[in-house]
């Protein structure tokens, strides 16, 4: 089973036409969006992209990120798409779990939450070894995947801590684009994407052993 994941699109049109060339060229079983699908909108955005992939036969499951306002959660929710705290299987026994969004700071951007919000909202969730958990955020201190150019840490302390409690076979995030690449948190392979409007993209290979690759699409 091939999995296909992206993050950080901001309404990038030019990153839809390199999906669409991704999906026709390999076989995938599914596409994986770590929010901010849209900049703040335009939800017409969202809707394209979903509908878009569904014509050509690439199912989409995604969570929102902090610049994507409610609107575009609802859209998510109505294509059957989202996976903001939801658990979904994807066959083989493999699940795909998630949650969108940010921490709260001081950009007051559409979706944001404490981590107390956070926590509790994964900890809902039946995460297990056989899980791909999907978040906007970062965890809190792993490598510099939650430093921004600042110099600033805006990683989730209650992510990690889900992650060292449910040891999920893989977490996939996004939100600092500063960084990306791959590393581990005990048990748990975690894939930190750059952004998709700079071809950022990464492959989930899970045939017995899993396999994470980063790529350009």
């Amino acid at each position: 089973m091939k999995i296909l994941a992206i993050s950080d699109i901001h309404s990038e049109d030019e990153v839809l036409d390199k999906l669409k060339s991704a999906v026709v060229s390999h076989e995938y079983e599914c596409l994986v969006i770590a929010g901010d699908i849209t900049h703040n909108g335009p939800v017409s955005f969202a809707h394209d992209l979903i509908y878009d992939l569904e014509l050509i036969g690439m199912k989409t499951y995604a969570v929102v990120g902090n610049m994507d306002p409610p609107e575009v959660l609802a859209k998510l929710e109505g294509a059957d798409s989202s996976i903001h705290l939801k658990k979904v299987s994807i066959g083989g026994g493999w699940s795909l779990a998630g949650f969108g969004g940010s921490l709260a700071g001081g950009a007051h951007t559409p979706t944001e939450f404490t981590e107390e919000e956070i926590y509790k909202g994964l900890s809902s969730l039946a995460i297990d070894s056989k899980t791909i958990l999907v978040t906007h955020a970062p965890p809190q201190g792993v490598e510099t995947f939650d430093i921004t150019d600042k110099g600033v840490a805006i990683g989730s302390k209650s992510i990690r801590r889900i992650v060292e409690e449910k040891k999920p076979a893989v977490l996939v995030c996004g939100h600092v684009h500063e960084t990306q690449g791959i590393a581990r948190l005990g048990e748990t392979i975690i894939v930190k994407l750059g952004p998709a409007y700079e071809g950022k993209a990464a492959v989930l290979e899970l045939n017995g052993k899993i396999k994470a690759t980063l790529i350009e699409i």
